[in-house]
């Protein structure tokens, strides 16, 4: 008889090592330490200082005007802004005197971070003292209007063209 040929042979199935299903310890630590890594970058970033918050405040107050100024002039009555380092009101003029506006949009407000100062600046000075009241008139071109709101050395500038456009602004 022939000897058989190694193809004609039975194989017998090779053990094979077979990797236990799961992580290691070493994956699942990497793991955790870039989770911690991007919640941490998140979280300082997402708690704005107080120059942010101030400035969101001024840019707030800034939509607010170009919204009092249009309404004035579509209502044809003139309106006011009336602000102090705790807050501010609108105020629409009637037969008898100013009265606060209770409308959602012009509804008082207070700041996101108390203030030390609340300004409106005409020709680089300050205008009066106490709570300062800007007047939105029904003409369509009005006076350059600034209001200057400050906490501790954050300033920001919030400026109208006259034209019912209003811009705030941190000085460099």
């Amino acid at each position: 008889m022939a000897p058989a040929t190694p193809a004609l042979l039975p194989r017998r199935p090779c053990p094979q090592r077979r990797r236990p299903a799961g992580f290691t310890l070493l994956e699942l630590l990497v793991v955790m330490v870039i989770a911690g890594i991007v919640i941490s970058l998140v979280a300082v970033n997402a708690s704005p200082n107080e120059r942010g918050r101030v400035l969101d405040d001024g840019q707030r107050i800034a939509r607010l005007f170009e919204l009092a100024q249009e309404d004035a002039q579509l209502g044809a009555r003139p309106l006011a802004w009336e602000g102090d380092a705790g807050g501010w009101r609108f105020l629409e003029s009637t037969p008898q005197g100013w009265v606060p506006m209770r409308a959602d949009v012009f509804a008082p407000g207070h700041w996101r971070l108390g203030l030390d100062s609340v300004m409106i600046v005409e020709g680089g000075r300050r205008v009066g003292t106490g709570p300062q009241r800007l007047v939105f008139g029904r003409e369509l071109v009005d006076e350059p209007q600034r209001l200057v709101l400050t906490r501790g050395d954050i300033r920001v500038d919030i400026t109208g063209d006259g034209s019912g456009r209003y811009q705030a602004t941190v000085p460099q």
